[in-house]
This record gives C-alpha cells, structure tokens and sequence, in this order.
C-alpha cells in the first residue's frame, strides 16, 4: 500500500512541475496607437462612449420597438447563439481529459456442457482510468477550447451590434426615401402647375410650341423620377423586414420623414480604450490565445502520455456469495505510451499550430487596424455630411427664392423662359440632394456608433490594451 500511495504522488507532482516548461507566456501583440483621432465630430460632447442603447439617442420609438424586435427574431443572431453552445459543447468535451473515466461493467457467465457439471461466473466491478497530464496537454487543449468558447461568445456580440446598425441604417433610409419621394411628387406638382400656366399662353399665342415643349420635358424628368423611388422603397422595406424575422406585409412603418428626427452629437473617446471596446479585436484576441494553447498541445503530444488505472469489485460462482467476505479485488498500476515513429506527424503537427499563431497575430493587428480606420471613416463622414447638410439646406432656400422670383418676372414680361426653366431645374436639383445628404450624415453617425463597439464592454473583463504601444 505505501509502495502504491508513494507511486500516485510521485505521478501528482510530475504532472504539477512537467507542464511549465512546454508553456508558451502569451503576450498581446504590440500596436502602434494614435494619441488622438485625426477626425472630431461636430458637437462632440457628453459621455465618451455610445451607451447600449445608443439608438435611443435619436428619439425614436419606433426605432427602439425595431431594434428590441430584432434582438429577438433576427436569424442572423439567433444562429450566432446557437454556435455559442455549440462552442460551450466543445469546450466540455475539450476539458473533459482533466477528470477521470469510470465505468462499471458487470459480467454473468454460464457453462453447461453436456456430460459436465454447470459452471457458473459473476462478476461486478468498478474501473477508472486517468491520463496524468504531466505534459499539460490536457490542459493545453482545455485552455484552447475555453478560448475558442470566448471566440464564439464575442462573435455573437460582433453580430449584436452589427444587427443594431444595420437596423438604424435600414429604417433611416426607409425614411429618406419616403422624404425623397415626397420632394419627387411635390417638384413634379410645381412643374405640372407651371405646365398649366404655359399651355394657357401657347393656346393665347403669346408663347411658341418649342417654349411649350420645353416645359413638358421638364415635367416628364420629374414625373420619370418617382417609380425608381418607389422600387427603392419597397426593397428597402423588404430588407427590414428580413432583419426583423418577418415578412415585408407583417411589417408597418409609421414613421414618414427624416428630416424632423433629431440627430444626436457624439464623443469618440480616446484610440486606446478602442481595443475594450469591440468584441471583433477581443475575438481575434482569444483566437490568439487558443493558437497558444494549442501549441503547448502539440509540444506536450511530443513525449509519453501515462495512465493511471485502477479497478475494484466482486467476483464469485454464485450470486449468493458474490458480496461476502473474501470475493472482493482490486488493481492499480500506471500504463506509459511513447511513440517511437510517426513519419513527422507530431513535429508537423507542432509547426502548423505555430506558423497558424503567426497568421492570427498579423490577423490581430490588421483587426486593431482596421477598427482605426473605421472609426476615422466614420468620424470625417459625421463632420462632413453634416456640414454638406447645412449648406445644402442654405442652397435649397435659395434656389426655392430664385425660381419664385424668375417665375414672377417672367409672367410681367421682365424674364424670358429660358431663365425661369433654369432656375427651376437648380430649384428641382437643390430640393432633391437634400434628403440624401440628411441620411449620409445620420448614417455616418449610425457607422461611428458601431465603429465605437455599439456601447459593448466586455464583461469578463481582461484587459484588452496590455499590447498596446504609446
């Protein structure tokens, strides 16, 4: 017994001390980070950080009804949860080389020969198995498929907050046609009216057929402009629908302008905390470390993995006597498995898991890269749309005065038509680059929201910018 006792604890502490050494430190890849964005959003202000709700910043509970709609029916996202137990699966089944096995297999046995006495055989026992893990392979590939979990867990979010955008994006654009589409049918009425005026002087004499036809071309552009409109609405409606989980007839939009919903100033907070803030570079992060695991999996595979069986039970010729004194018996000893050749599988097996942790370090800096230059995009698409929105604005007040008052002259006889047609088609262009200049720029702050991780913050709480660099 104390040969035995003496045997497990010896076979305890190698594989406390033996793992150590095959361990590979991670490290967070170093990047390079600004010390300020290049871009800054007109009214900046308030929190530093989009909050979870960063939709409800434009105050809209229509929107808000959509996107709580759509964290509960989209496919996109649901599917994402179902990898996530799936990964949550493998992550158990990885980690299950660090317990024992036990079985209890049992075995009835009966003779009877012809000529011969009946023999018969019973036996009940319970049998364990473990792998000591002296080389950490277990707990490498534990370690991987904990990782690979939080790899699953963060793409979900990445999902998430994808979803949210997208909704935001799909319902102000909905809205940007219907105000485009207003702005059609409204030129196309104020060219009709003009028609009216001009086919009363051409019937009068006073005007000739080319004068007339001018105008008839003018209100023909305009009326060409609608169904394009209408196609884009109805595409628009179907793609929001499919984010919602629902077909386009089981989905009703009330809301009818852009124009009037307020669109919020927003602060984009410091480039390094951008590294805490999205799940994609936290995913690319643990996709990191399981590569690490798994290299220290495959180091370990490398040397001789040793078993520790042990088994106990009863055996007897009768049932009666099967649990009394004297049937019982028991076994444990330890079983050492090397291999001597394997044609380079194993050493193959290591420098693939290394050269595939070289690929996810550089897949790990284009992702911080990248979330950079997402967030300069949207930044200078924010300051710039809404600066072309308000001198767009400014130009259409204009346009709309000139046409007003080329049209009055003309009718006094002080302006000839061809003056009048040209200020109504800077009228007609000034009116109709409104509404798409409005939705770039709420767009834009849709794009900074999600560039800006959506108001995510991860909850386990590992720090994310130990690789960064000043």
């Amino acid at each position: 017994m104390g040969r035995r006792n003496a045997l497990v604890g010896l076979a305890a502490m190698l594989c406390a001390g033996c793992a150590g050494f095959l361990a590979e430190p991670y490290q967070t890849p170093p990047v390079k980070m600004p010390e300020a964005w290049m871009g800054t959003a007109p009214g900046a202000g308030g929190t530093p950080w989009p909050d979870s709700a960063w939709w409800q910043e434009f105050q809209s509970p229509e929107l808000d009804r959509l996107v709580t709609l759509a964290m509960a029916e989209n496919s996109d996202l649901n599917a994402a949860a179902a990898r996530v137990e799936q990964s949550r699966a493998r992550s158990r089944i990885a980690s299950a080389g660090l317990y024992p096995t036990v079985t209890v297999p049992g075995t009835v046995a009966v003779s009877d020969r012809v000529g011969e006495s009946r023999q018969d055989f019973y036996d009940i026992s319970v049998r364990a198995g473990y792998e000591l893990d002296l080389w950490g392979r277990n707990q490498f590939a534990a370690e991987s498929g904990e990782q690979a979990l939080m790899s699953s867990i963060y793409d979900q979010e990445t999902v998430r907050i994808a979803l949210m955008a997208d909704v935001a994006s799909g319902y102000f654009l909905l809205l940007s046609i219907r105000d485009r589409l207003r702005t059609a049918e409204q030129s196309r009425a104020s060219a009709q009216r003009f028609l009216n005026l001009i086919e009363a002087q051409y019937e009068a004499g006073k005007i000739s057929a080319l004068e007339l036809e001018r105008q008839l071309t003018v209100v023909a552009a305009t009326e060409a402009a609608i169904p394009p409109l209408r196609q884009q609405h109805q595409a628009a409606l179907d793609a929001l629908a499919v984010l919602l989980g629902r077909t386009p007839d089981q989905v009703l939009i009330e809301g009818q302008t852009l124009r009037t919903l307020p669109l919020p100033p927003v602060s984009p907070g410091l480039p390094s905390d951008l590294l805490e803030r999205r799940p994609d570079i936290r995913r690319a992060e643990a996709g990191l470390r399981a590569a690490n695991a798994d290299i220290g999996e495959a180091r370990a595979a490398m040397f001789p993995s040793v078993t520790l069986g042990a088994a106990g039970g009863y055996q007897s010729d009768t049932l009666s006597r099967l649990f009394r004194s004297g049937t019982g018996f028991y076994s444990i000893g330890l079983d050492m498995l090397a291999t001597i050749f394997d044609g380079g599988r194993l050493s193959g097996q290591r420098d693939l898991t290394i050269a595939r942790k070289k690929e996810l370090v550089e897949n790990y800096r284009k992702a911080v890269l990248v979330s950079f230059q997402d967030v300069e995009d949207a930044l200078a698409g924010v300051e710039h749309f809404q600066e072309q929105s308000r001198l767009l604005q400014q130009a259409a007040v204009h346009a709309r005065e000139a046409y007003r008052l080329a049209e009055m002259r003309y009718f006094y006889g002080a302006e000839d038509l061809t003056t009048v047609l040209d200020a109504q088609r800077a009228y007609l262009v000034a009116e109709q680059a409104l509404d798409p200049a409005r939705f770039a720029w709420a767009s834009s702050l849709v794009a900074l929201y999600r560039a800006l991780g959506g108001g995510w913050s991860d909850p386990d709480g590992q720090p994310a910018s130990a690789g960064a660099e000043g």
